[in-house]
C-alpha cells in the first residue's frame, strides 16, 4: 500500500523507536497519544453518548492522516466497538517485526482514542485491538470501560 510521505516517515520513526526501546515503547506511545488529544483538539464537546462521540471523533481522526477511516460502529452494553478501515500503518507490520495492535503507532492511537473518548463522554476506557482483517483492511477494536 503506497502512502503519504509523512505517513511513511512516521512509520519509519515508529519502527526505529520500537527497536530501540523494546517493550517500554508501548507505554510511552500510549501516553503520547493521551497528551496529543489535548494538543490536537484543545476544545471538545462534553456529556455526549458513545455513538455521538464516534461521530465527533470520525472527522478529527481522519484529518490526522495515516489511520484511515475511524468509526464507532456499536455500543455493546457500554463497550464501544471500533473499526479502522484502510490504516496505512498496518502495512508496516513486516518492517516493525510486530503484529498489528502491538506496534508503537497502535499504542499512540489507543491513547489518543482513550483520552478523546473520555473527554467527550466522561467514560474512561482501555482501547485494544480485537482482530485485524487483512482482506478488508480493517482493524476491529474495543473500548472497554475501566
Amino acid at each position: 500500500m503506497a502512502g503519504d510521505p509523512k505517513d511513511i516517515i512516521i512509520g519509519q520513526i515508529q519502527n526505529s523507536v520500537s527497536k530501540m526501546m523494546g517493550s517500554s515503547s508501548s507505554a510511552l506511545m500510549r501516553r503520547a497519544g493521551i497528551d496529543a488529544s489535548h494538543k490536537i483538539w484543545p476544545e471538545l464537546p462534553t456529556g455526549k453518548s458513545i455513538m455521538e462521540a464516534g461521530e465527533i471523533m470520525k472527522e478529527g481522526i481522519k484529518g490526522l492522516g495515516g489511520f484511515g477511516d475511524f468509526g464507532i460502529v456499536s455500543d455493546d452494553g457500554g463497550v464501544a466497538k471500533i473499526e479502522f478501515k484502510g490504516c496505512f500503518f498496518a502495512s508496516l507490520t513486516e518492517g516493525s517485526g510486530k503484529p498489528c495492535g502491538q506496534q508503537p503507532i497502535c499504542f499512540f492511537g489507543f491513547g489518543l482514542i482513550e483520552e478523546t473518548f473520555k473527554r467527550i463522554t466522561g467514560i474512561q476506557t482501555k482501547v485494544e485491538l480485537v482482530k485485524r482483517e487483512d482482506t478488508s483492511e480493517t482493524c476491529f477494536e474495543k473500548a472497554t470501560p475501566r
